[in-house]
């Protein structure tokens, strides 16, 4: 059961949510809309090698933001 991230498009609060069905409906806990987008989330991974391990941190993007957002920013977001 994997652990997505949200950003609500009503207040702006990012959160994280494990879902068990896909058709689940999400809401957020500060102002209980359910109008959120689901975010890319940041991963981490380790590789090894001859000498010794490195660890790296990626993000997929660079601001997270609704769909219907101009911007940056969901204070466009309705």
């Amino acid at each position: 059961m994997p652990i997505y991230e949200y950003e609500c498009c009503q207040c702006c609060e990012k959160f994280e949510r494990l879902v068990f069905r896909s058709d689940e409906p999400v809401n957020c806990p500060r102002c209980d809309s359910e109008n959120v987008q689901r975010v890319m989330s940041v991963c981490a991974f380790k590789s090894g090698g001859d000498k010794g391990a490195a660890s790296s941190r990626m993000s997929t993007s660079a601001s997270s933001s609704c769909a219907g957002c101009s911007g940056g920013s969901c204070s466009t977001c309705h």
